[in-house]
């Protein structure tokens, strides 16, 4: 599920995560010291669509594989964020 958040990251910026490193193994350490990319926080409240991606993304980030969303928790944010969208 955090890879799924990563893909949504991608997704809602263009960018890779910790897309200012091009070793993985740097990466791979700042995820283990519990590092975040960088949301920038105007998608939050730029578009309904983006503040819901940034939402579920960071659920899919928690740390604690416990506290994580799980496939079901995603496709049910995800069909609640369709249905209450004002645009749609």
């Amino acid at each position: 599920m955090y890879s799924l958040g990563n893909n949504f990251y991608g997704l809602l910026t263009g960018l890779w995560v910790f897309y200012d490193e091009e070793d993985d193994s740097i990466v791979q350490e700042r995820m283990i010291a519990k590092e975040q990319a960088y949301i920038d926080p105007r998608y939050r409240t730029r578009s309904f669509a983006e503040g819901a991606l940034v939402k579920i993304i960071e659920r899919c980030w928690a740390f604690d594989p416990e506290q994580r969303a799980d496939v079901f928790e995603v496709v049910t944010f995800l069909r609640k964020a369709l249905q209450n969208n004002p645009h749609s």
